[in-house]
């Protein structure tokens, strides 16, 4: 875990007494926490390393990632190299610099590592490959390049490099730039990450994708005679059904497509095969996920999962090429999922009991993934097989695990339709088992396939320390509980998702478990969105935060980037469907609204837009109702910089802490 500096916890201490003074002053209860133990806080929460980039030595014997870590002196995440041996022992730190480093690619010695890095400074200090001897010494640059590379991988033979480069930029245009005509024309794009190629004894390039055409996520074809990798016409969010799994010769050559909606993908180690998660047709935005190997000489996908009631994830194959495997959700856990190239079937095997994230594997057959617990944050784990249980092989988090955390508890109810819901009931620390407890009511993003999983909730441990207890209900759309309870009914945004949530709050009061006098509201982006919902279809909410949360549903189609999904949604454009886009717009019934509520956004968030929240605020105040709306510059859809997440926490705990006693 990462220590948070001494002038980071003094800012953290003035702005949380700064904070009152904004309305009337409360007294903070104290944080409920076991005897003996230290309480989980702000500056742990902050400060957790996440891990990222995972990728396997030729030999399958050493296992590269990118920890990315907050650096507090600086405002920002930073991302360095390092590397762990399967064996066992302590990952070794590789990079420790002030700039991100990612991409780490392996020689087929497994002896020096390719990756992309920025060492440069000044406005025109770009990003560039790297390389770096395991052996020891300081990483060097490899080649020089005009514009940013933004990843990079090592060919199986070693010879060759192949990178994303963005198309070069004419100088009279960054000329221009410079001199702040710097005029944006929607929709015009100017530069395209293109896939390049470079032989590491020459330095001899070649580019082999041209056009507009948007390149990402390399992956040589186990022979090295090909390169794969996702394409797409513009790389816009909204056109993300458009994207493709390409196919080019390494030598150069005709780009060819698999014909599927782009996904991370994974070839055969016997090269004839590419399997991924995704679905087929590009008109339907909302739709199962299924498993599909693609024949790479050609021919139909073959979907390996479509008689399987479940969404697959990012898979990996065994070393024999018969046989994928990928961790699938079920419920608010994570399970490992087999199944036959030939078909037959999913067969469920080790329950990780955990949120974990995708297998990544060795030639060896060994599996690496990213996995945390309630009460142990991520770390790295390895298993030498998909289907063992593994273990960690990092504890870059540790010491959370000796703090005084809350208990968390999967909770299951019947909604309004007859239909079970599930959710996880996390207690405050030292909480008896049962007991009505104030609560606070957190709603998940996304929303279709997103869901409270079985893994470490930092911010809503925070809010545990300060005594709430925190219900996180996995409402309709949610992943995890077969295909019919995600897909759910079109243009039903406020519908039977609000009513499994009020549902579960209904049955926590009931079963004695929750205070129906003290309880409290948030979530971001579509969870903002619910949020904001409900503080317009009920008052039993104490207070209410709505962190880049949608208001106005019909501005927002044409504010945001995200459209063809949300027309698919509602049946039409605004102006074709207006009534069911305004049945489903907390605008619709604002006059009902007597909630005290907190409004957080980025002022830069391309998908949930500033007006949204402006909006929301204006109509609150003008009708008397307590608001406060807080804006980061700079900030987009989820907030970067490290000062500004740690005035969100303190914010939200103040809020509730006002309202909600």
């Amino acid at each position: 875990m990462i220590r948070a500096s001494a002038l980071f916890r003094c800012l953290l201490c003035a702005a949380a007494a700064a904070l009152p003074a904004a309305g009337a002053a409360v007294a903070a209860p104290a944080p409920v926490v076991a005897k003996g133990s230290r309480a989980f806080r702000l500056e742990h929460a902050l400060t957790l390393r996440r891990f990222s980039d995972l990728e396997w030595s030729p030999d399958g014997r050493r296992l590269a990632f990118v920890a990315t870590e907050t650096d507090t002196a600086e405002n920002e995440d930073n991302q360095d190299l390092w590397v762990l041996d399967a064996a066992g022992g302590s990952p070794l730190r590789l990079t420790r610099h002030p700039k991100a480093d990612s991409s780490p690619t392996f020689s087929p010695g497994g002896d020096t590592l390719a990756f992309i890095a920025n060492r440069g400074s000044g406005e025109d200090a770009r990003s560039a490959v790297y390389m770096m001897s395991l052996r020891g010494g300081e990483p060097w640059p490899f080649g020089s390049e005009d514009e940013s590379v933004t990843e990079v991988a090592w060919s199986p033979d070693g010879r060759t490099l192949a990178y994303v480069k963005l198309d070069t930029l004419p100088r009279a245009v960054r000329d221009w730039r410079k001199k702040k005509w710097d005029q944006v024309v929607e929709d015009e794009r100017l530069q395209y990450p293109a896939l390049w190629v470079v032989d590491v004894a020459s330095g001899a390039k070649r580019r082999l994708t041209s056009g507009p055409r948007y390149v990402w996520y390399l992956r040589w074809s186990p022979d090295g005679r090909s390169i794969a990798f996702l394409v797409s016409p513009t790389g816009k969010p909204d056109d993300a059904n458009l994207a493709d799994v390409g196919i080019v010769p390494a030598g150069g050559g005709r780009l060819r497509t698999l014909g599927v909606i782009g996904a991370a993908f994974t070839w055969s180690p016997d090269g004839k095969w590419i399997a991924l998660a995704t679905s087929l047709d590009r008109e339907v935005y909302v739709q199962k996920t299924d498993l599909y190997a693609v024949p790479v000489a050609g021919g139909a996908p073959r979907n390996l999962t479509a008689g399987d009631d479940l969404d697959a994830d990012t898979p990996e194959w065994n070393v024999t090429s018969d046989t994928l495997y990928f961790h699938a959700a079920r419920g608010a856990s994570s399970v490992v999922a087999a199944v036959p190239l030939a078909g037959g079937g999913v067969r469920l095997a080790a329950d990780r009991e955990a949120q974990a994230g995708a297998l990544v594997a060795s030639s060896s057959g060994r599996v690496a993934w990213v996995q945390s617990q309630p009460t142990r944050p991520d770390e790295i784990w390895l298993a030498e097989r998909p289907g063992l249980a593994g273990r960690p092989a990092t504890a870059l988090n540790a010491g959370i695990e000796a703090l005084a955390l809350g208990h968390t508890r999967a909770v299951r109810w019947t909604s309004t339709d007859g239909v079970q819901a599930e959710g996880l009931l996390l207690r405050p620390p030292g909480s008896p088992e049962r007991g009505a407890l104030k609560t606070l009511v957190l709603l998940h993003g996304g929303p279709y396939g997103s869901r409270y999983a079985l893994g470490f909730q930092s911010t809503p441990q925070v809010l545990a320390a300060r005594g709430y207890q925190i219900f996180m209900p996995n409402f309709r759309a949610s992943g995890g509980y077969g295909t019919a309870f995600m897909v759910r009914e079109r243009a039903d945004w406020g519908g039977q998702d609000w009513r499994d949530v009020s549902s579960g709050v209904d049955s926590l009061v009931r079963w004695g478990l929750a205070d129906g006098r003290r309880l409290g509201v948030f979530g971001g982006s579509y969870g903002g969105y619910l949020s904001a919902w409900a503080i317009t279809q009920t008052r039993r909410f104490d207070a209410a935060c709505v962190i880049a949360g949608a208001e106005d549903l019909a501005s927002f189609y044409g504010q945001s980037d995200i459209h063809r999904y949300r027309a698919f949604e509602f049946g039409g454009f605004p102006w074709q469907t207006p009534e069911r886009w305004a049945r489903s717009s907390p605008s619709t019934y604002i006059e009902a609204v007597r909630t005290p509520t907190l409004i957080l956004i980025g002022e830069n968030d391309r998908r949930v837009p500033y007006p949204q929240a402006q909006q929301l605020y204006q109509a609150l105040r003008d009708l008397g109702v307590p608001t406060e709306f807080v804006h980061y510059p700079r900030e987009g859809h989820g907030l970067r910089e490290p000062h500004h997440r740690a005035d969100q926490l303190i914010r939200l705990l103040a809020w509730f802490d006002r309202w909600v006693r």
